[in-house]
């Protein structure tokens, strides 16, 4: 058996001149949801003066205008990446075109599964957003409703959705984030539990290939 050698580099520095475009993650690697990381910061700003495109690659739930005026809220400046993408707007977009048999088979009924600040993902959407399980003909989840839950707190929903047979819309597959040190439940941690108990999960957002 031959051994392949690692090549461990120190930042993108290294592989600057070997690129012409970089894919960027976002939280854990930009900011921690409380803060940029300066040295994140200014490494977009040398890519940027190296002429080198930037595309910031996200899983939150949210539209990708929304993540691109929250990080200059933390501290990343628009200029700094030519795109801004997330799970959250390929959701959108795929709930609004139904581009395939699967999406258009959903129903018109939407139970949302997630906190206030993604309220925005049902703005511009043909669907009647339901506040019991009993009304739904599927499930859009983006995360938990509070910060302070855990996966026992949604086992009587979950439990509610499977017995009507509910498809699942995922949008974000991360199971966790580290929120300014803390650690909290995403929305792939709940799809994940759903499709555990035989739930149908569709996915958008890293790892699924489509999302690059």
């Amino acid at each position: 058996m031959t051994s392949t050698p690692l090549y461990l580099r120190t930042g993108l520095a290294e592989l600057s001149r070997d690129y012409d475009a970089f894919i960027i993650d976002l939280w854990g690697v930009m900011h921690d949801g409380v803060t940029a990381f300066p040295d994140a910061v200014a490494c977009l700003r040398e890519l940027k003066k190296a002429n080198k495109a930037v595309a910031i690659l996200s899983n939150a739930p949210r539209r990708a205008a929304s993540v691109a005026e929250r990080n200059a809220d933390l501290g990343i400046p628009a200029d700094l990446a030519d795109l801004v993408w997330s799970s959250g707007e390929a959701t959108w977009r795929h709930l609004d075109a139904r581009p395939d048999r699967w999406y258009q088979e959903l129903g018109r009924r939407c139970f949302h599964l997630g906190p206030e600040r993604d309220r925005g993902m049902r703005v511009g959407l043909d669907y009647d957003f339901v506040e019991e399980i009993a009304d739904a003909e599927f499930f859009l989840d983006t995360g938990i409703l509070d910060s302070n839950h855990d996966l026992a707190h949604y086992q009587d929903m979950l439990g509610a959705a499977l017995a009507r047979g509910l498809p699942m819309v995922c949008a974000n597959p991360d199971l966790e984030v580290i929120r300014g040190g803390r650690r909290e439940l995403c929305a792939g941690a709940v799809a994940q539990a759903y499709a555990d108990l035989g739930g149908e999960v569709r996915y958008h957002g890293k790892p699924d290939p489509l999302i690059y």
